[in-house]
């Protein structure tokens, strides 16, 4: 009889011991997160389609030259810019870029200066407008990869006019041969006319995934580039945010000109802070783009070593869609 008893005891703990391991691993495969959803990120262009943007960019700049003296400016520049789809094929896109127009306010001590494309016969005799004003209605072509790469950019008209600068060079003041040159260089042209940068990869993503790439943006006048972080950051009603928070490198003994030197200046060293959030829809349209930089870099002019601090944000907008 207590052999009987010791047996059923033996048998019921094995049982109990056994379920208790059967619930354990139900619970542990529960608790299995399950496979994270990704999305394709990719800017989807449709022959035959235009896109319309405003392009807001609003600039501050602090000069700290060697005897300590301070100049100050602040600049706001809007442009209407289409991008035209002429063919897309296998991701690969060809875009035809248009800045339309262009309302330009400049302010500084003791000066301002407004100019209105729309408005406005001419542009009004300001070294710092040209830089805005030279790629006004000179239509450019790019080709865009699956990716976002720019690998093409061409235009006959910023062809004809680099050309023209080229030929007539030694004709031309120094300051005014670098405005009009760099104001139609690849750099500029792609500042406004590319939203994408390199942003969003063409590929799956999940949430909170990041991606590293190649990044350049032009920062009143400066070059800055270098390899950045972007992520996901989310997914809401088919809308992708995806940012990109980083630190770029200026391009060093670049030429530029700044307000108020009247001589081209060279750029030493210098880097850019930049916070980019672009936020893309489920069939692939940019719907917004906010570029805000925190830059410097130390220049020289003439053997004078002077400090130039820029914050700037710049804003594009998709404003309109329609066949064309």
């Amino acid at each position: 009889m207590r052999t009987n008893m010791t047996h059923r005891s033996f048998f019921l703990s094995t049982l109990i011991a056994l379920c208790l391991v059967t619930v354990a691993s139900h619970a542990q495969e529960s608790a299995t997160p399950p496979a994270r959803r990704e999305y394709r990120l990719q800017a989807l262009y449709r022959a035959g389609i235009a896109q319309s943007y405003e392009v807001v960019e609003q600039t501050t700049v602090e000069r700290i030259h060697s005897d300590s003296s301070r100049k100050t400016y602040e600049r706001t520049a809007t442009y209407q810019i289409t991008v035209r789809c002429i063919e897309s094929l296998d991701g690969i896109a060809k875009l035809i870029i248009n800045i339309d127009s262009l309302v330009y306010r400049f302010k500084a001590a003791g000066l301002e200066i407004a100019y209105d494309s729309q408005k406005d016969i001419t542009p009004k005799n300001f070294a710092d407008l040209n830089n805005y004003a030279g790629p006004l209605n000179r239509t450019f072509e790019i080709t865009v990869s699956p990716y976002g790469e720019v690998t093409k950019l061409s235009g006959e008209q910023i062809d004809f006019w680099r050309d023209y600068l080229q030929q007539n060079a030694a004709d031309l003041d120094s300051v005014v041969y670098t405005i009009w040159m760099q104001s139609l260089d690849r750099e500029n042209l792609l500042q406004y006319g590319d939203l994408q940068k390199r942003v969003i990869p063409g590929t799956r993503k999940g949430v909170d995934s990041t991606w590293r790439h190649a990044y350049a943006s032009r920062i009143d006048g400066v070059i800055y580039e270098g390899t950045v972080t972007s992520r996901l950051a989310n997914n809401s009603g088919g809308l992708y945010t995806i940012i990109t928070k980083d630190t770029i490198a200026a391009r060093p003994q670049q030429p530029i000109h700044v307000y108020g030197i009247p001589y081209v200046s060279n750029v030493r060293d210098g880097g850019a802070v930049i916070d980019n959030e672009l936020l893309l829809t489920a069939n692939g349209t940019i719907n917004e783009v906010k570029h805000v930089a925190k830059s410097w870099f130390r220049g020289v002019v003439k053997n004078e070593p002077f400090t130039h601090k820029v914050t700037t944000t710049t804003m594009w907008k998709l404003t309109g869609q329609y066949q064309w």
